[in-house]
């Protein structure tokens, strides 16, 4: 869910107003109709502006570099993430991921998540927010890809307070039946992900996630690979956005494991590297690019 790390970070609104001091005015006085030709002319960048916001929809996308280890083995990762917000209270998120190891490129499973803004109200610097999702993630055929074809359902929420901000989601992956038969079966993956952000300037973001997953056994008994038992692990993440240029942010972040799976070993047959600190801890750092 980069779905997830973007969309919840708060990103605050500061209308600054300016407080006009009495002076002594010695210039000469304005006529009225030159002044209100004045104030027109002011104003009608602003009006324009507002209107036009209302059709553009915002755009963004997230690339970034990955050190992790697979079965004991380094690897790079290069994941890709794309978000669509338009004007209808309804979104778009793509994923996809590329790795890198000693055995060659591995491509990975692609995502596609359509969500709905279904609540919305206050203030941009006290917005509160109620979203629903649904999705799909796609088999793949690389040696580290599921081939697996899996539906995907959430609900997230985010309340801004001024500079800060805080979010909690829940999804539940609706794990399909894999076409390999070295793939482990697995049962439904449930996630909660609670985070909280802060701007410290208009140039510098810093957010911190706390992610929880829990994988069901697999209810196919007739499965020659297949989870036996329930596996849980959770991971925090830290991640720091600096802004480069104005619409490009340099990203940068790690994800801890705070605890570990007890059935580490089998899990390295669940092809679950979707899942952030799914089998190690991470560095990443990459660029963010809006418009």
């Amino acid at each position: 869910m980069k779905k997830s790390f973007q969309k919840i970070i708060p990103s605050v609104l500061f209308a600054l107003s300016l407080n006009a001091h009495a002076l002594v005015d010695y210039s000469e006085p304005v006529s009225e109709s030159q002044s209100n030709k004045m104030t027109t002319k002011a104003q009608s960048p602003r009006q324009e502006s507002k209107s036009s916001l209302i059709w553009k929809s915002d755009f963004s996308l997230t690339t970034n570099y990955e050190a992790i280890e697979i079965n004991n083995q380094k690897a790079g990762v290069l994941n890709f993430n794309t978000h669509v917000q338009t004007p209808f209270n309804v979104y778009f998120d793509l994923s996809y991921w590329q790795a890198q190891t000693k055995i060659g490129s591995q491509s990975g499973n692609p995502k596609f998540i359509l969500g709905f803004n279904w609540l919305r109200f206050g203030s941009p610097s006290e917005e509160a927010r109620l979203d629903i999702y649904g999705g799909a993630r796609m088999k793949g055929s690389s040696e580290l890809a599921s081939s697996r074809t899996d539906k995907i359902f959430g609900v997230e929420t985010t309340k801004r307070f001024g500079t800060f901000g805080l979010g909690l989601g829940y999804d539940i992956t609706m794990t399909g039946t894999p076409k390999k038969e070295n793939d482990m079966s697995l049962g439904n993956i449930h996630r909660i992900a609670v985070s909280g952000g802060w701007m410290v300037s208009n140039d510098i973001q810093f957010e911190v996630e706390l992610e929880n997953f829990k994988i069901n056994p697999a209810k196919d008994q007739s499965r020659p690979v297949r989870l036996s038992e329930a596996a849980s692990f959770s991971t925090l993440s830290p991640k720091l956005n600096l802004t480069i240029v104005p619409a490009v942010n340099l990203e940068m972040g790690a994800r801890f494991r705070t605890n570990k799976p007890k059935n580490e070993g089998q899990l390295s047959q669940a092809k679950l590297f979707d899942l952030h600190g799914a089998y190690s801890n991470s560095l990443f750092a990459g660029l963010n690019f809006n418009i």
